[in-house]
């Protein structure tokens, strides 16, 4: 029986799209490079396995920049991940170099940058009420404490307990952070539930030992999601909470 839910962040309490493809942009144009792709298929791409994260999506991008590929046209492939990688293989140690320029830019602006760009997912706020009068709610995201006290504001308040990428050794895919979360707040795995919505969410669910749920309202499409066997997926957390209460 579950009894604590731990959620993830972006894509699910928080919709970060314009502020991630905003960041990108500047730090492209930090290099003389205009990225000719939309926010949706750059927030899209963070679903995509190891491309969850600002260097690795960084990379395929201007992999795909430079090969003259639509990265819209790749992200819908079931073989994605493969197709970027060979991608990603082709970059020159000139283009390594850019990367290494872009990413402090892109850091400055996506962690820095107005929160204004960043929205509270329609329907959050009630469905997290609805769900802190039955249950435990936890927070465990990859992203750095002070950007998620900036994108989850007031409503942090519904939460026991809040961990960021800075507590543990390994981000997701592992599952330290949802184990870790499990032992502060003195609930077994197994009763637990993890809230996400990409590939590396569910992989770490699976590896914690606890129920994996995804929403659509982040980076993956229902069909990729389907394929790495979650135990719910819903809509929005609306619907999720509708369920569980």
């Amino acid at each position: 029986m579950i009894k604590l839910f731990i959620f993830d962040v972006g894509g699910v309490i928080r919709d970060s799209s314009e502020l991630m493809a905003h960041a990108f942009r500047k730090g492209f144009e930090s290099v003389g490079l205009k990225i000719p792709f939309s926010n949706q298929e750059m927030w899209k791409l963070r679903g995509i396995g190891k491309y969850n994260n600002s260097r690795t999506s960084a990379s395929a991008i201007l992999a795909c920049m430079k090969n003259k590929t639509i990265l819209g046209n790749i992200i819908k492939k079931e073989n994605a991940e493969e197709l970027l990688d060979s991608l990603v293989q082709k970059l020159s140690k000139q283009d390594h170099e850019n990367i290494d320029k872009i990413l402090p830019i892109y850091k400055k602006e996506f962690h820095e940058g107005s929160g204004e760009l960043v929205k509270i997912i329609d329907g959050v706020p009630d469905a997290l009420d609805k769900l802190a009068k039955k249950y435990k709610l936890a927070i465990f995201s990859n992203s750095s404490i002070t950007t998620i006290k900036r994108d989850v504001g007031a409503l942090l308040s519904r939460f026991s307990l809040v961990l960021s990428g800075e507590d543990v050794k390994n981000k997701k895919p592992s599952g330290e952070g949802i184990v870790l979360a499990c032992e502060k707040l003195k609930i077994k795995p197994e009763d637990s539930a993890y809230i996400g919505d990409s590939d590396v969410d569910i992989l770490a669910a699976k590896e914690a030992g606890c129920k994996s749920i995804v929403l659509l309202t982040g980076m993956r499409t229902k069909n990729h999601l389907e394929n790495l066997n979650p135990d719910y997926i819903f809509n929005d957390m609306k619907e999720m909470a509708g369920e569980f209460c």
